[in-house]
Protein backbone atom coordinates (compact mmCIF):
# COMPACT_ATOMS: atom_id res chain seq x y z
CA UNK A 1 0.00 0.00 0.00
CA UNK A 2 1.41 3.35 -0.72
CA UNK A 3 0.61 6.53 0.71
CA UNK A 4 -1.80 8.84 -1.00
CA UNK A 5 -1.95 12.73 -2.32
CA UNK A 6 -5.51 13.51 0.07
CA UNK A 7 -7.06 16.34 1.23
CA UNK A 8 -7.72 15.78 4.77
CA UNK A 9 -5.73 18.43 7.38
CA UNK A 10 -6.15 18.58 10.75
CA UNK A 11 -8.09 22.02 12.10
CA UNK A 12 -5.55 23.48 14.68
CA UNK A 13 -3.38 26.36 13.71
CA UNK A 14 -2.92 26.31 10.22
CA UNK A 15 -4.26 29.38 8.49
CA UNK A 16 -2.45 29.54 5.88
CA UNK A 17 -1.88 25.73 4.62
CA UNK A 18 -5.44 24.87 5.13
CA UNK A 19 -5.38 24.09 1.16
CA UNK A 20 -2.47 21.89 1.23
CA UNK A 21 -2.69 18.25 1.68
CA UNK A 22 -1.03 16.31 4.34
CA UNK A 23 1.30 14.65 2.44
CA UNK A 24 2.19 14.28 -1.34
CA UNK A 25 4.13 12.37 -3.89
CA UNK A 26 7.11 13.72 -5.64
CA UNK A 27 8.34 12.72 -9.40
CA UNK A 28 11.60 11.84 -7.64
CA UNK A 29 13.00 8.68 -7.27
CA UNK A 30 15.96 6.83 -5.14
CA UNK A 31 18.00 3.85 -4.77
CA UNK A 32 16.57 2.86 -1.56
CA UNK A 33 19.12 -0.34 -1.93
CA UNK A 34 22.53 1.85 -2.34
CA UNK A 35 21.38 3.69 0.21
CA UNK A 36 20.78 0.81 2.74
CA UNK A 37 23.99 -0.94 1.54
CA UNK A 38 25.87 2.54 2.80
CA UNK A 39 24.17 2.78 5.82
CA UNK A 40 26.09 -0.97 6.21
CA UNK A 41 29.39 0.53 5.33
CA UNK A 42 28.83 3.59 7.96
CA UNK A 43 27.85 0.79 10.94
CA UNK A 44 31.11 -1.45 10.00
CA UNK A 45 33.41 1.52 10.27
CA UNK A 46 32.45 3.59 13.07
CA UNK A 47 29.72 1.10 15.07
CA UNK A 48 26.14 1.66 14.89
CA UNK A 49 25.14 5.33 14.65
CA UNK A 50 21.63 4.63 13.41
CA UNK A 51 21.07 1.91 15.87
CA UNK A 52 17.89 2.23 17.49
CA UNK A 53 17.70 -0.59 19.44
CA UNK A 54 15.70 1.34 22.11
CA UNK A 55 13.11 3.62 20.73
CA UNK A 56 14.40 5.82 17.98
CA UNK A 57 17.89 7.22 16.81
CA UNK A 58 18.41 10.26 14.69
CA UNK A 59 21.71 11.17 13.06
CA UNK A 60 22.30 14.55 11.63
CA UNK A 61 24.17 14.94 7.96
CA UNK A 62 22.84 18.27 7.78
CA UNK A 63 22.58 21.03 10.65
CA UNK A 64 23.40 24.58 12.02
CA UNK A 65 27.01 24.70 12.02
CA UNK A 66 27.09 21.04 10.93
CA UNK A 67 27.05 20.34 14.91
CA UNK A 68 26.30 16.41 15.33
CA UNK A 69 24.24 16.99 18.80
CA UNK A 70 21.43 19.00 16.64
CA UNK A 71 18.51 16.82 15.72
CA UNK A 72 16.19 19.94 15.98
CA UNK A 73 14.90 21.24 12.73
CA UNK A 74 16.77 24.58 13.43
CA UNK A 75 16.16 28.32 12.94
CA UNK A 76 17.70 32.08 13.08
CA UNK A 77 21.39 31.57 13.95
CA UNK A 78 24.82 33.04 13.22
CA UNK A 79 25.90 29.69 11.59
CA UNK A 80 24.94 28.30 8.35
CA UNK A 81 23.29 24.64 7.89
CA UNK A 82 26.60 22.58 7.12
CA UNK A 83 26.97 19.04 6.85
CA UNK A 84 28.36 16.84 9.32
CA UNK A 85 30.82 14.44 9.48
CA UNK A 86 28.29 11.64 8.42
CA UNK A 87 27.62 12.79 5.05
CA UNK A 88 30.45 12.26 3.51
CA UNK A 89 29.77 8.52 4.16
CA UNK A 90 26.26 8.80 2.77
CA UNK A 91 27.08 9.51 -1.48
CA UNK A 92 23.66 8.86 -1.97
CA UNK A 93 22.48 11.06 -0.14
CA UNK A 94 24.77 13.62 -1.18
CA UNK A 95 23.03 12.98 -4.93
CA UNK A 96 19.79 12.79 -3.45
CA UNK A 97 19.94 16.25 -2.68
CA UNK A 98 22.12 17.48 -5.52
CA UNK A 99 18.77 16.78 -7.09
CA UNK A 100 17.28 18.89 -5.46
CA UNK A 101 16.11 22.35 -6.69
CA UNK A 102 15.76 23.95 -3.26
CA UNK A 103 18.78 25.29 -0.55
CA UNK A 104 18.68 22.31 2.12
CA UNK A 105 18.23 22.85 5.79
CA UNK A 106 18.65 20.54 8.52
CA UNK A 107 18.95 16.90 6.57
CA UNK A 108 18.53 13.33 9.28
CA UNK A 109 17.98 9.76 9.29
CA UNK A 110 15.54 8.76 12.00
CA UNK A 111 15.51 4.99 12.87
CA UNK A 112 12.46 3.57 14.76
CA UNK A 113 12.78 0.32 16.62
CA UNK A 114 10.22 -2.58 16.26
CA UNK A 115 6.81 -1.01 18.20
CA UNK A 116 7.86 2.42 18.30
CA UNK A 117 5.51 5.18 18.49
CA UNK A 118 7.71 8.36 18.04
CA UNK A 119 4.67 11.22 18.63
CA UNK A 120 3.93 14.74 18.97
CA UNK A 121 5.72 15.66 16.27
CA UNK A 122 4.90 19.32 15.05
CA UNK A 123 7.88 22.05 13.41
CA UNK A 124 6.19 25.37 13.74
CA UNK A 125 5.73 27.16 9.91
CA UNK A 126 7.80 24.70 8.52
CA UNK A 127 5.80 24.54 5.46
CA UNK A 128 5.38 26.33 1.82
CA UNK A 129 3.18 29.01 3.55
CA UNK A 130 6.21 30.04 5.53
CA UNK A 131 8.56 29.30 2.78
CA UNK A 132 9.63 26.06 3.81
CA UNK A 133 9.42 22.61 2.84
CA UNK A 134 9.95 19.23 4.77
CA UNK A 135 10.13 16.18 2.64
CA UNK A 136 9.59 11.91 3.76
CA UNK A 137 12.39 9.32 1.79
CA UNK A 138 11.43 6.05 3.26
CA UNK A 139 14.58 3.95 3.88
CA UNK A 140 13.67 0.93 5.75
CA UNK A 141 10.28 0.53 6.14
CA UNK A 142 6.93 -1.68 5.23
CA UNK A 143 2.93 -2.08 5.78
CA UNK A 144 3.83 -1.28 9.46
CA UNK A 145 5.73 1.86 8.84
CA UNK A 146 3.25 4.72 9.09
CA UNK A 147 2.74 8.72 9.55
CA UNK A 148 0.06 9.29 11.12
CA UNK A 149 -1.85 12.81 11.01
CA UNK A 150 -5.56 13.36 13.02
CA UNK A 151 -7.89 11.18 10.90
CA UNK A 152 -5.10 10.04 8.22
CA UNK A 153 -2.76 7.31 8.09
CA UNK A 154 -0.22 7.22 5.33
CA UNK A 155 2.15 4.74 4.36
CA UNK A 156 5.21 4.95 2.32
CA UNK A 157 7.14 3.03 0.11
CA UNK A 158 10.94 3.15 0.12
CA UNK A 159 12.80 4.69 -3.46
CA UNK A 160 9.68 7.31 -3.57
CA UNK A 161 9.67 10.73 -1.60
CA UNK A 162 6.96 12.89 0.02
CA UNK A 163 5.92 15.91 1.19
CA UNK A 164 4.66 15.82 4.51
CA UNK A 165 2.59 18.74 6.08
CA UNK A 166 5.18 19.21 9.49
CA UNK A 167 3.51 21.91 10.67
CA UNK A 168 0.41 19.68 11.56
CA UNK A 169 0.42 17.57 14.62
CA UNK A 170 1.76 13.82 13.22
CA UNK A 171 3.38 10.94 14.82
CA UNK A 172 5.59 8.04 12.58
CA UNK A 173 4.52 4.78 13.98
CA UNK A 174 6.62 1.43 13.43
CA UNK A 175 5.10 -1.57 13.55
CA UNK A 176 6.91 -3.79 11.44
CA UNK A 177 9.37 -6.45 13.99
CA UNK A 178 12.62 -4.80 12.50
CA UNK A 179 14.08 -1.19 12.72
CA UNK A 180 13.00 1.34 9.98
CA UNK A 181 14.58 4.38 8.54
CA UNK A 182 13.20 7.40 7.16
CA UNK A 183 15.70 10.43 5.63
CA UNK A 184 13.91 13.53 6.36
CA UNK A 185 15.30 16.93 4.23
CA UNK A 186 13.89 20.30 5.38
CA UNK A 187 14.36 22.58 2.34
CA UNK A 188 13.59 26.31 1.39
CA UNK A 189 10.39 26.28 -0.66
CA UNK A 190 11.19 27.03 -4.20
CA UNK A 191 9.21 27.02 -7.92
CA UNK A 192 11.42 24.70 -9.30
CA UNK A 193 10.56 22.11 -6.27
CA UNK A 194 6.58 22.98 -6.68
CA UNK A 195 7.47 21.42 -10.49
CA UNK A 196 7.91 17.97 -9.03
CA UNK A 197 4.83 18.04 -7.23
CA UNK A 198 1.89 16.24 -8.65
CA UNK A 199 0.10 18.69 -11.30
CA UNK A 200 -3.22 19.52 -8.99
CA UNK A 201 -0.68 21.20 -6.27
CA UNK A 202 1.92 23.04 -8.74
CA UNK A 203 0.00 26.25 -9.05
CA UNK A 204 -0.89 26.48 -5.59
CA UNK A 205 2.60 25.60 -4.39
CA UNK A 206 4.03 28.95 -6.52
CA UNK A 207 0.55 31.31 -6.20
CA UNK A 208 0.29 33.78 -3.64
CA UNK A 209 -0.91 31.30 -0.88
CA UNK A 210 3.46 30.33 -0.45
CA UNK A 211 6.33 32.07 -0.23
CA UNK A 212 8.91 31.13 -2.67
CA UNK A 213 12.97 31.57 -1.77
CA UNK A 214 14.73 34.30 -2.98
CA UNK A 215 18.43 34.66 -3.42
CA UNK A 216 20.87 36.45 -1.62
CA UNK A 217 21.94 39.31 -3.06
CA UNK A 218 25.56 39.93 -1.49
CA UNK A 219 26.78 43.61 -0.67
CA UNK A 220 30.55 44.26 -0.16
CA UNK A 221 31.52 45.47 3.65
CA UNK A 222 31.42 48.84 2.60
CA UNK A 223 27.92 48.74 0.75
CA UNK A 224 26.65 46.81 4.10
CA UNK A 225 27.58 49.59 6.64
CA UNK A 226 25.01 52.36 5.42
CA UNK A 227 22.83 49.69 7.36
CA UNK A 228 23.85 50.21 10.27
CA UNK A 229 21.57 51.41 12.89
CA UNK A 230 20.21 50.98 16.34
CA UNK A 231 16.35 50.81 17.15
CA UNK A 232 13.86 49.81 19.36
CA UNK A 233 12.56 46.35 18.35
CA UNK A 234 9.27 44.40 19.90
CA UNK A 235 10.59 41.35 21.16
CA UNK A 236 7.66 39.33 19.85
CA UNK A 237 9.47 39.78 16.15
CA UNK A 238 12.49 37.76 17.43
CA UNK A 239 10.36 35.07 19.12
CA UNK A 240 10.10 33.65 15.49
CA UNK A 241 8.76 30.26 16.19
CA UNK A 242 5.11 31.71 17.72
CA UNK A 243 2.58 31.27 15.83
CA UNK A 244 0.63 34.62 14.64
CA UNK A 245 1.87 37.11 12.44
CA UNK A 246 0.20 40.37 13.39
CA UNK A 247 3.35 42.55 14.69
CA UNK A 248 2.54 45.17 17.55
CA UNK A 249 4.26 48.68 17.16
CA UNK A 250 6.44 49.59 20.24
CA UNK A 251 4.12 51.95 21.74
CA UNK A 252 2.84 49.66 25.24
CA UNK A 253 4.80 46.90 24.16
CA UNK A 254 8.12 45.31 25.69
CA UNK A 255 11.03 46.17 23.48
CA UNK A 256 14.61 45.47 23.19
CA UNK A 257 17.27 47.31 22.17
CA UNK A 258 18.26 46.00 18.39
CA UNK A 259 21.04 46.77 16.73
CA UNK A 260 21.54 45.68 12.54
CA UNK A 261 25.81 45.87 13.12
CA UNK A 262 28.90 44.54 10.45
CA UNK A 263 31.18 42.06 11.92
CA UNK A 264 33.82 40.47 9.59
CA UNK A 265 31.64 41.26 6.44
CA UNK A 266 28.85 39.74 7.78
CA UNK A 267 25.62 41.64 8.84
CA UNK A 268 24.14 40.80 12.13
CA UNK A 269 21.48 41.52 14.36
CA UNK A 270 22.91 41.95 17.64
CA UNK A 271 19.78 42.44 20.62
CA UNK A 272 20.98 43.72 24.21
CA UNK A 273 24.37 43.89 23.05
CA UNK A 274 24.83 40.06 21.73
CA UNK A 275 24.56 38.37 18.03
CA UNK A 276 21.37 37.28 18.18
CA UNK A 277 21.38 36.02 14.49
CA UNK A 278 22.90 36.93 10.98
CA UNK A 279 21.42 38.41 8.37
CA UNK A 280 21.15 37.72 4.25
CA UNK A 281 20.49 40.57 2.36
CA UNK A 282 17.59 40.17 -0.13
CA UNK A 283 17.96 43.23 -1.90
CA UNK A 284 17.10 47.13 -1.20
CA UNK A 285 18.33 47.03 2.34
CA UNK A 286 15.54 43.87 2.95
CA UNK A 287 17.08 41.54 5.36
CA UNK A 288 16.24 38.04 6.43
CA UNK A 289 17.15 35.77 8.93
CA UNK A 290 20.10 33.34 8.24
CA UNK A 291 18.89 29.60 8.87
CA UNK A 292 15.14 31.51 8.56
CA UNK A 293 13.15 31.70 5.54
CA UNK A 294 11.06 34.87 4.54
CA UNK A 295 8.83 34.74 6.91
CA UNK A 296 10.17 37.22 8.31
CA UNK A 297 12.56 40.47 7.21
CA UNK A 298 13.86 43.39 8.21
CA UNK A 299 14.49 46.36 6.21
CA UNK A 300 16.50 49.57 6.83
CA UNK A 301 15.82 52.55 4.53
CA UNK A 302 18.69 55.22 5.10
CA UNK A 303 17.65 58.72 6.10
CA UNK A 304 18.76 61.67 3.94
CA UNK A 305 19.03 64.82 3.90
CA UNK A 306 18.87 65.07 7.89
CA UNK A 307 15.59 62.52 7.90
CA UNK A 308 16.12 59.27 10.51
CA UNK A 309 16.63 56.20 9.37
CA UNK A 310 13.71 53.78 9.37
CA UNK A 311 13.23 50.01 10.29
CA UNK A 312 10.47 47.72 8.45
CA UNK A 313 9.76 44.63 10.20
CA UNK A 314 7.44 42.29 7.67
CA UNK A 315 6.14 39.00 8.69
CA UNK A 316 4.31 36.63 5.96
CA UNK A 317 2.20 33.96 5.85
CA UNK A 318 1.49 32.81 2.13
CA UNK A 319 -1.08 36.15 0.51
CA UNK A 320 -0.78 37.67 3.91
CA UNK A 321 1.97 40.37 5.11
CA UNK A 322 1.97 41.94 8.27
CA UNK A 323 4.48 45.54 8.49
CA UNK A 324 5.50 47.90 11.51
CA UNK A 325 7.83 51.16 10.62
CA UNK A 326 10.15 52.07 13.44
CA UNK A 327 12.26 55.28 13.59
CA UNK A 328 16.17 54.13 13.79
CA UNK A 329 19.52 56.31 14.41
CA UNK A 330 22.22 55.35 12.24
CA UNK A 331 25.14 53.65 13.79
CA UNK A 332 28.01 54.82 11.76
Amino acid sequence: MTGRCATGAARGFDPGGRDLPNSAELSERYDPDRLRAELVRLTGRYGSPLSAAVGRRVLPLISPGGDVRRVDPGGPGLQDFLPTRWLPCLPSVQDILARLPAPPRGVRLIALSPGTRYTHLQSAKLGPPWGLCRLHLPVVGGPGTRTVFPRETLTWTPGTVWFSAAWRAHALVNDEGHETVQLLVDVCHTAELAALFPRALRRLLTGPGVLVHRPEVPLPPEGLRAYRCRFPLPETFANWEQPGHRLPGTAGRTTVRAEVDVRAGTPLLVLAGRPFCALQHLGAGEFRFRGWSDERTLQVVPGHDGERHRVVLRAREGRDTYVVELPATSAE
